[in-house]
C-alpha cells in the first residue's frame, strides 16, 4: 500500500500505447492516485472520489482509435482521466472503465475540459448517460453507482 498522506502525486504509471503492455501494468497502476492542485477553482456540483486502479480508455465518437490511460477522480457522474493526448472541449467519447472488480463499456462522457501537465493530459468528463447514444442506459447509471460506492468504501477504508 502506499503512504498514507494529506497529498498524492501520480506514481508509477506507465502509458504504452500496446493493449498486452498496457494489461500487463495493471498491478503497477493498481495504487497510482492522483489530485489536483489546490488552486483549482471547484465547479462541480457532486464531489468526486480520487480513483484508485481504474484504467480508462476513451474512443471519440466517430474514431477507431482508443486512448489509454487512467482514472484520477470518479463519481457516478464523471471521471477525471490522465492520457498522454489531449481531448478537444465539448468532444462526445466513448469510455471503457476497468477496476478490480468492474469493467463498464460504452459509457458515453462529454469533455469539458483538458489540460497539459508534466505527466500528460488531464480531462474532465461529464457522463451523459442520459444520451440517446447511450446503449442500456439504466444498467450503465447503475454500474457507476456501484463503482461510486466502492471507492468511497476503499477511501473510508483507508482513513
Amino acid at each position: 500500500m502506499p503512504p498514507k498522506s494529506s497529498q498524492y502525486a501520480l506514481t508509477h504509471v506507465v502509458l504504452d500505447r500496446s493493449a498486452n503492455a498496457f494489461t500487463t501494468n495493471l498491478a503497477t497502476i493498481e495504487y497510482a492516485t492522483y489530485m489536483p492542485s489546490k488552486s483549482h477553482s471547484e465547479r462541480r456540483e457532486h464531489t468526486r472520489e480520487l480513483a484508485t486502479g481504474l484504467l480508462v480508455s476513451a474512443r471519440r465518437k466517430g474514431r477507431l482509435t482508443r486512448l489509454q490511460g487512467i482514472a484520477v477522480d470518479f463519481s457516478r457522474h464523471g471521471i477525471g482521466i490522465l492520457i498522454d493526448q489531449p481531448l478537444p472541449k465539448d468532444a462526445t467519447v466513448y469510455l471503457s472503465i476497468t477496476g478490480q472488480k468492474q469493467h463498464l463499456d460504452s459509457v458515453v462522457g462529454i469533455v469539458h475540459n483538458c489540460t497539459g501537465q508534466s505527466d500528460g493530459f488531464r480531462c474532465g468528463i461529464q457522463f451523459r448517460t442520459g444520451s440517446e447514444l447511450q446503449d442500456e442506459k439504466a444498467k450503465v447509471e447503475a454500474r457507476l453507482g456501484e463503482l461510486e460506492q466502492e471507492l468511497q468504501q476503499a477511501s473510508s477504508s483507508e482513513r
